[in-house]
């Protein structure tokens, strides 16, 4: 443990004592970075309780990872590890998104409006509500999805798999993080798309299932579950206002999983920052209109339509 950590719980030790509420459950300004390092030490994965089966809690923050004893690649032999190797990756993706948009990371200060919502979301995890992690295996297209807090309606293609997880909560499927070709196609579209012969296609549906080359497989995990837990303070992808997930990831995480290239991420990197220090555009957050205005004006509209044209093939 290290000596600014001790200090602060030394603190919070002597505040429960004299009757004062601790400061996570305060709006006492302690400085950020220690806030930071009190909460990447509680969800310290050796931390994990084993609740149920395939359950386990990271006490004291409420945090539950459910189902995910195969997380991320279907290699696990220890039922544990793949929840420890969830939270790992979860704790990773805070440090850096967090010391990013706090002003501490090495792209240097963004505008004040990124702070505050750092603040939010170490609020979020400092409240003892439950916040849930599940996995699924092959049960939706998409690598992983989060709750809103305006909810998700009944008509939403992902409405089966997130009425699993209360808000705040993430729906993640190892088949995609893994790059494993879903078993949900027809025989025609493995043959037409995936350019599988017969017997590929019979060993995929009842035995092994396959990882085409082809496939994305994630690597920046971290990035990934940091984009989602962005999801949870109620900001959405568009193409009208800014989208700050998508921003958050490429600036703090050094562009895109979708791009091997350095150079080529690097560029994208530096772009999503400075976007991210544009004082109009982030002082006209609480004006909606105005803010759209400039995101137009400004070209930042195309950034992600760039990005993606270098997605690797």
């Amino acid at each position: 443990m290290s000596y600014r950590l001790a200090h602060w719980i030394g603190i919070g030790i002597c505040c429960a004592l004299s009757g004062q509420a601790l400061p996570a459950g305060s709006t006492t300004p302690f400085p950020v970075e220690l806030r930071i390092e009190r909460l990447l030490h509680e969800l310290d994965p050796a931390n994990l309780v084993r609740s149920g089966e395939g359950e386990y809690v990271a006490a004291p923050n409420g945090l539950q990872i459910v189902g995910c004893d195969q997380y991320p690649d279907h290699g696990n032999t220890k039922p544990e590890a793949g929840s420890q190797w969830l939270l790992t990756d979860l704790r990773a993706g805070l440090d850096t998104g967090l010391q990013c948009l706090s002003g501490l990371g090495p792209m240097g200060r963004l505008h004040p409006y990124h702070e505050y919502q750092a603040h939010r979301l170490m609020r979020l995890f400092e409240d003892r509500e439950p916040k849930t992690l599940r996995c699924v295996k092959d049960a939706m297209f998409a690598t992983a999805v989060a709750t809103s807090p305006k909810g998700v309606a009944t008509d939403d293609p992902l409405y089966r798999v997130l009425r699993q997880v209360g808000h705040p909560g993430i729906v993640i499927d190892t088949y995609r993080v893994a790059g494993i070709l879903s078993r949900q196609y027809d025989d025609q579209t493995y043959r037409d798309f995936f350019h599988l012969a017969e017997a590929q296609i019979i060993e995929h549906r009842y035995g092994q299932p396959l990882r085409p080359a082809n496939l994305h497989r994630y690597e920046d995990r971290a990035s990934l579950l940091f984009h989602e837990t962005v999801h949870w303070l109620g900001h959405e992808h568009s193409a009208i206002y800014p989208d700050v997930t998508s921003l958050y990831e490429a600036c703090c995480f050094g562009g895109s999983d979708y791009i091997t290239d350095p150079a080529i991420n690097r560029a994208h990197a530096e772009t999503a920052c400075a976007i991210l220090k544009d004082d109009a555009l982030w002082s006209n957050a609480y004006h909606p209109y105005r803010q759209m205005r400039i995101w137009h004006l400004k070209g930042y509209d195309r950034f992600k339509a760039r990005m993606r044209a270098d997605f690797d093939p």
